[in-house]
């Protein structure tokens, strides 16, 4: 029934041999499902006979169409008898019919393609860089900073005061170009007045005054004109950071340290998460670099003609095309090319060393990731049994991403992480003075 016919390097040849009683069900179905679906006068739908079916269709159609459905049954047998559990499959892709050849049994030919083996250099004391997020009072102050904006009370200005920086102004403008000859409103913060910028203009002018603007798009000869008028002007007074402003914030917070406790302590687990992240993706990136592989040319083609058809059907091939390529679709291709190849790396690799290692991952630990991931979906755990079990797809998704992330964290063991420096330090910090100093004025 099952024939290995065929080996070479990552690619198996397995021929499915059916019985004839296969191909006349395949047959039976095919006229069947005709039958339903054709128009003929004088005959009800699943009534018209074979012969005018023959003569309609023709004969080349419906033997193609017989071997589709002895191809189909073939791959029902290969996938639930040959392959025992379907977590056995090591093919990069679904098996690939080769040919189908009906006589007096069906001989279906399916070629494998497996992941090639992974030949991996030492990645011992390997060197990753990290980013430097700087410390942790820097992110809380910023956090601080804005919860301040948030909190400020505007305040309106007289009739004699004109627009400052750091003001918060109500506009009312229209189109003057005709495109749109609706009236609008904008509230905006009032910024530096930047050469091209309605800041420049807005900036000493006061309650009910109006004026011209225009702008032109970035890079582009785009112009945009608009007859705007200041309908309200508001300062902006920053609450004292004390106690009373980090109740404010939640009255949960009985003081502002309390407050910067609690955001310094989310931000180190938010940090926490993200630097590991970054650590995992990193050594894996140099695992990439590190691994070779042995594949047939047959195999990158298989699986760049299955990107592009997806990209092909979800409508993203001609904008990539246009938008990262230009139009070059040789560089598009290459581009796609060289993904596939580093999957293929990144796979071989990441089984190699779970092999090695004795790297597993279990179901207990696959349904406890699928709990964590759906948590706001507030999916019950029966439920969530089911979508696994039914979705092989999604269990080998969070299978693989658990399994890739216990190979990062095995290979960092071993591995060198330093810091990057950021040579933007002293400017944040600079910046933060200034605008500390702005907000008190």
């Amino acid at each position: 029934m099952f024939e290995v016919v065929e080996e070479n390097k990552n690619v198996k040849t397995i021929k499915v041999s059916l019985d004839h009683k296969a191909i006349d069900e395949a047959r039976d179905e095919v006229y069947e499902d005709i039958s339903k679906d054709i128009k003929v006068k004088g005959f009800r739908p699943g009534m018209v006979p074979r012969n005018l079916i023959n003569t309609i269709i023709g004969m080349d159609r419906i033997n193609s169409l017989i071997k589709d459905q002895v191809a189909d049954k073939a791959f029902h047998m290969l996938m639930h008898d040959y392959f025992k559990d379907i977590n056995e499959i090591d093919a990069v892709l679904p098996p690939k019919v080769k040919s189908v050849e009906l006589g007096g049994t069906a001989d279906v030919l399916f070629e494998i393609h497996a992941f090639p083996k992974a030949n991996i250099e030492s990645m011992k004391g390997i060197e990753i860089t990290i980013p430097d997020f700087g410390s942790p009072d820097e992110e809380v102050n910023r956090t601080i900073k804005e919860l301040r904006e948030e909190k400020a009370i505007l305040i309106p200005k007289k009739a004699d005061q004109s627009a400052q920086i750091g003001d918060v102004a109500e506009i009312e403008y229209v189109d003057l170009t005709g495109k749109d000859p609706e009236k609008k409103t904008l509230e905006i913060r009032i910024g530096e007045p930047k050469e091209g910028t309605i800041f420049s203009h807005i900036i000493g002018k006061k309650v009910g005054d109006e004026f011209d603007f225009t702008s032109t798009a970035e890079n582009t000869d785009n112009k945009t004109s608009l007859h705007v008028k200041l309908n309200e002007l508001y300062s902006k007074k920053l609450p004292d950071l004390d106690d009373n402003f980090a109740k404010m914030v939640d009255e949960k917070y009985e003081t502002f340290d309390d407050l910067k406790a609690t955001l310094k302590n989310d931000f180190d687990k938010s940090l926490d998460k993200v630097i590991v992240s970054i650590k995992r993706d990193r050594i894996l990136n140099e695992l990439v670099n590190k691994t070779k592989i042995d594949v047939l040319d047959s195999t990158i083609d298989y699986f760049m003609n299955y990107l592009v058809d997806q990209k092909k059907a979800d409508k993203v091939y001609d904008k990539e095309l246009k938008d990262e390529f230009h139009g070059d679709e040789k560089a598009y291709m290459d581009s796609i090319k060289n993904e596939v190849i580093n999957y293929l790396k990144l796979e071989g690799a990441l089984k190699s060393i779970a092999q090695e290692k004795s790297l597993s991952v279990s179901d207990e630990e696959i349904f406890e990731e699928a709990k964590r991931d759906y948590e706001e979906s507030k999916i019950s755990d029966e439920r969530l049994k089911i979508m696994l079990k039914k979705d092989p797809a999604l269990y080998s998704m969070i299978r693989r991403e658990l399994l890739s992330s216990k190979v990062a964290d095995e290979l960092l063991k071993d591995a060198v992480v330093t810091v990057e420096k950021n040579d933007e330090d002293e400017v944040i910090e600079d910046d933060e003075e200034n605008d500390e100093s702005e907000g008190e004025n």
